[in-house]
């Protein structure tokens, strides 16, 4: 590399890109192959990732390819403040399979904390819905290095943020009402990418 690009890389004012290999991550699908594409992979393991959406429920079709992979590793799924009851003969219609499931209802404070002690332990996949106002950077660090620890994906399920903060997901994405495309705001691997088809 040229001496002057080397500086700006060094300082951090030019990005220099690199190819990724997926042989070193391990992913669960999102459902979509243009949206795992975009994301390198799909739903990187060991990863935080916030769904933003427009209303209630467009976060179905991310979540049910998703649930079918926890079902076949045979792992828990741990829903922490879902925005209405989670139906146990629902989800076996759904998966054709009878799963595990925890439903944890708490306030603000004690789900993000359940949330934490879940990623800790690397027992399955967490999801979490709790509004933009009751989320800040800090909390998103813990929850980060949380899940780093535990080793499995985590999804924080959260309404689209006026003031969008830089805050230590892995990938930020929008979900519209549609539900038939997302924003990637945020990727580890790149730049945005807006209108994604699902």
């Amino acid at each position: 590399m040229q001496p002057k690009l080397k500086k700006l890389v060094d300082q951090g004012l030019l990005w220099q890109g690199k190819s990724h290999s997926s042989q070193h991550q391990s992913y669960l699908s999102s459902g979509s192959d243009k949206l795992d594409n975009v994301l390198g992979g799909g739903w990187q393991l060991s990863g935080l990732h916030e769904l933003q959406r427009q209303c209630h429920f467009v976060e179905q079709r991310l979540l049910t390819p998703l649930l079918k992979q926890v079902l076949v590793q045979q792992q828990t799924v741990f829903w922490i403040n879902p925005p209405a009851l989670v139906s146990a003969s629902g989800l076996a219609w759904q998966l054709s399979q009878q799963s595990l499931h925890v439903v944890i209802k708490a306030t603000d404070q004690e789900a993000a904390w359940a949330f934490e002690q879940v990623l800790q332990t690397g027992t399955g996949i967490a999801l979490l819905w709790q509004q933009q106002q009751h989320i800040n950077a800090s909390t998103v660090r813990r929850w980060y290095k949380a899940v780093q620890t535990g080793r499995q994906a985590a999804f924080v399920l959260t309404n689209i943020a006026k003031q969008p903060e830089a805050k230590a997901y892995t990938n930020r994405i929008q979900l519209h009402q549609a539900a038939a495309r997302a924003d990637v705001v945020k990727r580890r691997y790149g730049w945005p990418v807006m209108n994604v088809d699902l």
